[in-house]
């Protein structure tokens, strides 16, 4: 045991700026962790009442609780040798009791109770039965203190008693989050847990509320009478009471989040529950609390706009109750407003809510609105969420009639209309920090209580007829509204007027929010036309930089969608927005930048943004090194994918100047990254609003930076993409190869900064650096230094444990082989680039060679895999063994002195697949696809070395059963229809290979082999196959010319470049979005309570019941069949040939052996009629390959010229 002096003294040390001394402190601080029993002793130390020993004491308990949370809580302590039962059960027994107790400070009471939030996630209940009794005791202890001493509500015991009750409801709501887990927790397991507690938790509401209540009145009465300054804390026992309060609601929340609860279906519960929880809880803080708040606020120094922001204010305990309450009533309404919506067993509370509740709570929200509209300006959560529950009642008939539509014009334009335009705070942060205010404008998180965001969706729920019930006139009424303002105060914005500037505002995001709904609201084409040009286009030179930021947005959103009456009026909105690209303030320039991609794309466009577009792309980077932000990059991208033709003559200015860019943000994303983890060690020792305050803004930063480097590499990828395919049998290509080596020397050393740091890929990066590598070699005929460097980059990532991975790096992989199979198959990795010091180890290794490697360590890793992502193994063997097959067709001579190096493989690919196909599992019905891959890959190997392959798989005696199963498996209609061209021409030319074979002087491989041939001839596979790819191959000759395949990057990208752009256009229609965001959800803790569609409850706990079911079969089992054949799978070297002609001509060769005669009985098999029938389809197979292979010749020509 060490002394409490002793751990004061190691806990201040280790928080000296004296390195030295604070080293010292850690290193004894380590010593004294050999034994893990100090971690209960720091849990006591930490809870001891030491607040007479001096602020260094508490420091150091502080920091003691620091230590047991990054001990205990950091990892599942189950996991881990150090913690012993005895440590464990001891940490159980003191960690809840101790931290309830009353003098423990806040900070150690914040640790300690995350220790037991992780602790709940890992032993409870199984582990930790004794949990529940020891909270309930402590419950219960302080319940009986505030039931008996109510005459004397500030007695010291009364107030030990609700600080005792604060700090155990925090550990009663871990616990309900806990339950809050339908995938985990049996919804039976929920019920007999919410049936224990709810009742009780009820009647804690209801004492803590009458508690509450009393204070506050108390506290009314003396402000009236003797005129005592109002704050905003009414007394420290009052801000207890708030807290425990609060964190009741919250463990309702929790509770009724994934199912409303069993006990709460009843009514005389539910009756009770509503009652004590939001009737009266509301009705105290209508009656009482908000009018000593307008009293306060009145008093308040207000802003020239009468605006009152009380950012400050909802950090109070009083105002995050007021939220909790509107949470709670928001989350009844969303629930319950529709009975025939609820599960079965809730209706009856939920026609009870609708018959009693319902009416009154909206009409709350409603003065709710009101109370934070006059006479000042106020903005709270609880404001937002009571918006919220406006909005959700939008859509009930009762509601809407009686209470939303006689309140209709008022809402729209007196309380919500105001809350569009830019705030006091948005004008101030415009004119300090305009970087940061365009930082915070394209942030998500501050849309989560944005009055702006949720008062515009109010308004289109309001204005938007949904339902029969809803006025259809509501929009256009609205609409005149705003033309009203607009023709009353552009003249005096035009002039610098603040007031009217805000007035336009709100006008201008009130038609960006209805952009694509004008022409219901009665406003056709030419309509719109002259709104653009007699209030937005003018807007463009207003003093007011909001407005010229503004003014861009919505011509980006209007203009594009409507006909306009001639090129050149389009032309002038055009005109003056690419002005606006060079404004005098940042914020502008920024916006106009974000929005100009949809106006520019404009066929009207073309003529003004051709001979600029230079000088386009210079502001985009101008913008881009001002801040990081992905909308800027986004336009970017869009802009090089529209004018492709135009900006691939720069492609590699702009290659440099995107890679550049890249790596420093990726410098900045790393480094940042390092100063938050810094930060939450800093945190840990403030205050929690101090957390906040250092943790908010770096994560943010860092996020720009993240997602702003994602899109430069996905605009890298269009920038390759915008480049002309070479070919190599065109002299003219030259250049273009020579571009393309430069690009990947340029994009080199920015992928591999990404590859082979942690820190890199950790960020999200791999998905779009592996796309880069696969466009970048797709367009290439050769593979630079810097690029194969790339691939010990990606071995290593399979070596460490990225096994799930391989499947996306398979795309890159094929296309390192496929572009350069002679290095790949042949040289060793030292001769091909300088090999970085972690793959010192393989440098004497063919590319090759790794890449099996990677193969073995993926599939050893298969209980952890999904077939879909081992099915990429036996597809890189095809790759691998086609191009060397293909290496040895072109380079006879060189084939068989460079590539005899390369024979390894054909063994290790056939004795691989051999282990995987002998598996029981492998003749399950849902593998059926894949048995067929690992198959593919053996007749890969026959075509690449024949003889070696023969004999490998007869002395194996695996090459008649092989063969026969095949034929037996595929003819099944089922697996017919899932077979690919690839799989029906692989399959042919392997048997013209094995057909080669026969003719050999070998005669018991002849012999063997025939036994194979006769087999083939005598199934009808040959038939089947013929039929099938004569069907397809009609089909493709009668289609139209759908683009040149030869400029396929790989795989999944087997459309021409125009058709993905197209669809990219349409997945981001809505990427320009204003800064504030959509206005959908504006609250993301409101997100996951949203169940409003009939039957999710429903399909909620089905998906929960099929996890369970899943996790107790064991991981990897795939029970229905997945077909992993995918038809455009990727572009293979076989796809060159008339693999029908080939079988044909080898069977003809055969039978025209003087050498060595084929076997009697395959001539006798081969004269049969069904073999004749079988070859006679073969023939008419190959004579239309033959018409359609010179056809898409004649296309790709085409495609080449025009």
């Amino acid at each position: 045991m060490v002394d409490e002096e002793t751990l004061v003294q190691i806990f201040t040390a280790t928080l000296s700026a004296d390195k030295a001394t604070r080293k010292e402190a850690e290193t004894a601080l380590a010593n004294l962790s050999n034994d893990p029993n100090i971690i209960p002793q720091l849990i006591r130390f930490a809870c001891n009442d030491l607040r007479q020993a001096g602020a260094a004491a508490q420091v150091a308990q502080h920091a003691a609780s620091i230590r047991v949370r990054n001990v205990v809580g950091r990892s599942d302590w189950n996991r881990q040798s150090y913690f012993t039962e005895n440590v464990k059960a001891n940490v159980r027994d003191c960690i809840v009791p101790l931290q309830c107790s009353s003098h423990v400070p806040p900070a150690v009471r914040r640790q300690l109770l995350d220790t037991t939030q992780e602790l709940i996630t890992y032993d409870y209940p199984a582990s930790w039965p004794t949990l529940m009794p020891q909270l309930t005791s402590i419950l219960d202890e302080c319940v009986n203190v505030l039931n008996s001493d109510v005459g004397g509500v500030a007695t010291p015991p009364y107030e030990t008693a609700a600080a005792r009750l604060r700090a155990a409801l925090g550990v009663l709501l871990a616990c309900c989050r806990y339950y809050n887990n339908p995938i985990n927790v049996d919804a039976e397991a929920v019920d007999d847990f919410v049936d224990r507690i709810g009742p009780s938790l009820v009647s804690l509401a209801e004492l803590l509320g009458s508690a509450w209540g009393q204070e506050l009145l108390q506290h009314s009465h003396a402000v009236c009478q003797t005129g005592v300054p109002l704050t905003f804390e009414i007394s420290p026992l009052h801000t207890v009471l708030t807290d425990c309060l609060r964190i009741v609601l919250k463990c309702f929340h929790e509770l009724t989040a994934s199912r409303w609860p069993r006990f709460l279906c009843e009514r005389p519960e539910m009756e009770h529950f509503c009652r004590v929880c939001v009737v009266q809880l509301s009705e105290a803080a209508y009656s009482t609390l908000l009018p000593l708040y307008r009293h306060r606020i009145s008093s308040c120094e207000d802003d020239e706009n009468g605006e009152v922001d009380l950012a400050t204010t909802d950090e109070s305990a009083v105002w995050k109750l007021l939220k909790w309450v509107t949470r709670l009533s928001y989350q009844l309404v969303q629930e319950l407003m529709f009975p025939k919506k609820c599960e079965s067993r809730a209706r009856g509370s939920a026609k009870y809510f609708c018959e009693n509740i319902l009416l009154p709570l909206v009409q709350q929200a409603l003065e709710f609105i009101r109370w934070h509209a006059s006479p000042r300006i106020v903005t709270s959560k609880a404001y937002i969420l009571a918006l919220e529950i406006i909005t959700l009642a939008v859509e009930h008939s009762a509601v809407y009639r009686q209470i939303l539509f006689p309140n209709a014009g008022e809402l729209l334009t007196q309380l919500l209309f105001p809350r569009l335009a830019f705030s006091s705070v948005d004008a101030e942060l415009w004119s300090t920090n305009p970087v940061e205010y365009v930082r915070r404008q394209t942030d998500p998180q501050e849309d989560m209580y944005s009055a702006r965001v949720v008062s515009g969706s109010l308004i289109l729920a309001l204005t938007t007829p949904s339902r029969p019930f809803h006025d259809a006139l509501a929009l256009t009424n609205f609409m005149h509204f705003v033309l009203e303002k607009l023709s009353t105060h552009s003249a005096a914005a035009a002039c610098g007027g603040v007031e009217e500037s805000r007035v336009v505002d709100a006008c201008f995001f009130a038609v960006y929010q209805f952009g694509g709904m004008l022409d219901v609201a009665g406003f056709p084409n030419e309509r719109v036309e002259w709104l653009i040009s007699e209030y937005i286009i003018p807007a463009a030179a207003y003093p007011a930089g909001i407005l010229r930021a503004r003014c861009a947005l919505v011509l980006s959103v209007l203009a594009p969608k409507i006909k306009w009456s001639s090129s050149q009026a389009y032309q002038r909105v055009v005109h003056v927005v690419l002005r606006l690209l060079q404004d005098a303030e940042p914020p502008v320039r920024i916006q106009a930048c974000s929005s100009f991609a949809p106006l520019i794309c404009h066929p009207f466009a073309h003529e003004v943004i051709t001979p600029v577009i230079g000088e386009v792309i210079q502001n985009y980077f101008s913008a881009m090194r001002m801040m990081d932000n992905e909308d800027v990059v986004r336009t970017l991208r869009k802009t090089i994918r529209h004018y492709r033709r135009t900006l691939s003559q720069w492609a590699l200015q702009l290659t440099d100047v995107l890679a550049q860019h890249f790596e420093q943000m990726l410098g900045r994303a790393l480094s940042e990254g390092h100063t938050d983890s810094v930060l939450e060690s800093l945190d840990a020792c403030n205050s929690e609003k101090s957390s906040k305050t250092l943790g908010g803004a770096g994560e943010s930063t860092v996020s720009d930076s993240i997602m702003a480097a994602d899109e430069v590499l996905d605009t890298l990828v269009t920038l390759v993409r915008s480049l002309p395919q070479p070919n190599v049998s065109t002299p003219g290509s030259k250049p273009v190869d020579d571009l393309l080596l430069q690009i990947q020397e340029r994009t080199a050393p920015m992928l591999f900064a990404v590859l082979a740091q942690e820190g890199g890929s950790c960020f999200g990066f791999m998905d779009a650096t592996l796309m880069l590598l696969t466009t970048v070699l797709s367009k290439s005929t050769a593979v630079s230094t810097g690029t194969w460097k790339l691939l010990l980059c990606l071995y290593q990532l399979v070596s460490q444990g990225s096994v799930d991975y391989f499947s996306q790096m398979l795309p890159p992989l094929d296309n390192f082989v496929c572009v350069a199979p002679r290095e790949f198959l042949c040289f060793p990795m030292k001769e091909l680039c300088e090999v970085p010091t972690f793959a010192a180890g393989v440098a004497d290794s063919t590319p090759a060679q790794l890449v099996s490697i990677m193969c073995d360590t993926v599939l050893n890793n298969e209980s952890d895999l999904r077939l879909s992502e081992l099915a990429a193994v036996p597809k890189m063997y095809d790759s691998m063994l086609q191009n060397l097959w293909s290496l040895k067709q072109k380079n006879p001579e060189e084939g068989e002195s460079r590539v005899a190096a390369a024979r390894g493989l054909v063994e290790y690919v056939i004795q691989t697949a051999l282990r995987v196909l002998n598996d029981p599992q492998c003749r399950q019905m849902h593998r059926r696809t894949f048995t067929i891959l690992f198959v593919n890959s053996v007749f890969s190997a026959i075509l690449a070395d024949p003889d070696l392959a023969i004999r490998s798989l007869s002395s194996a005696g695996a090459l008649v059963p092989l063969f026969a199963n095949y034929i037996e498996l595929v003819q099944g209609k089922e697996l017919q229809a899932m077979l690919r061209s690839y799989d029906r021409r692989l399959f042919i030319m392997t048997v013209a290979s094995v057909t080669q074979i026969m003719c050999a002087k070998d005669q018991q491989m002849s012999d063997c082999v025939a036994e194979v041939l006769c087999g083939v001839l005598q199934s009808s596979v040959l038939t089947d196959f013929s039929h099938a790819e004569l069907v397809m191959a009609e089909e493709e000759a009668k289609k139209p010319e759908l683009g040149d395949d030869g400029e396929d990057e790989w795989s999944n990208d087997g459309l021409d470049d125009d058709l993905v752009d197209n669809a990219e256009d349409e997945d981001e229609d809505d990427d320009d979005d204003e800064w504030d965001d959509d206005g959908e959800d504006s609250d993301d803790d409101l997100d996951a309570n949203g169940m409003a569609d009939e039957g999710h409850l429903q399909a909620l706990l089905m998906e929960a019941a099929a996890a369970r079911k899943d996790a107790k079969g064991g991981a990897g089992c795939d029970e229905e069949e997945e077909n992993l054949l995918d038809e455009a799978d990727f572009v293979s070297p076989i796809d060159s040939c008339n693999a029908w002609s080939l079988l044909l001509s080898a069977v003809n060769l055969c039978s025209l052996s003087a050498a060595s005669a084929p076997p009697a009985q395959f001539i006798q098999v081969a004269k049969g009629a069904a073999a004749q029938q079988q070859l006679s389809a073969v023939q008419q197979v190959s004579d239309m390959m033959g018409q359609l292979m010179v056809l898409r010749e004649q296309r790709k020509g085409a495609a080449s010229s025009s």
